[in-house]
């Protein structure tokens, strides 16, 4: 018996442990601007020169929203896609949800990679019926700092395809 109640206070320990990391790694965002000069920026006015996001913490550390915008050679700035993440009852992962300004939507989740960086997986639906599969592994450099390699995909069964790397930086509010 001793050793039963040994095991499942072990397992909780790991349960709790992991929602602590999640917690830990959905939060990492949360706070200041993020911004990412865009590489491959062809100088013309409605080309976006870089993009941002923010991203809050919504009813508790176990959900996080947040918006990505696209700040265009001209200077406009403009919302390109909503962000939720929340973590999943085991603590294990977060389910992410995110709207396009242009009718698209996406659905996925977030799960941690190596430990201390984040592997963000979804599936997109355009809003004419279109669907395609991306990637985002978010490397963690420094309490401000990040690289962002993404993945593409068409149909599930295709092999990931290098779409872009990107560095974020985060200006502090």
């Amino acid at each position: 018996m001793r050793n039963i109640i040994i095991i499942i206070w072990l397992m909780n320990a790991l349960i709790v442990q992991s929602q602590t990391d999640m917690v830990t790694l959905l939060n990492f965002p949360v706070g200041g601007t993020w911004l990412s000069e865009n590489i491959q920026n062809d100088g013309k006015p409605n080309s976006f020169a870089a993009f941002s996001m923010q991203f809050k913490t919504w009813s508790s550390e176990s959900s996080v929203l947040g918006n990505i915008y696209g700040i265009k050679n001209n200077g406009d700035t403009i919302q390109l896609m909503e962000v939720w993440n929340f973590i999943e009852p085991d603590g294990k992962s977060a389910f992410l949800v995110q709207r396009a300004s242009w009718g698209g939507r996406s659905v996925g989740s977030v799960v941690p990679y190596e430990g201390t960086h984040l592997d963000i997986q979804f599936k997109s639906t355009s809003d004419i019926g279109d669907e395609y599969f991306t990637r985002d592994i978010h490397y963690v450099i420094s309490k401000n700092e990040m690289k962002s390699v993404s993945y593409h995909k068409r149909n599930e069964d295709n092999e990931w395809q290098l779409a872009g790397e990107s560095i974020w930086k985060r200006k502090e509010l």
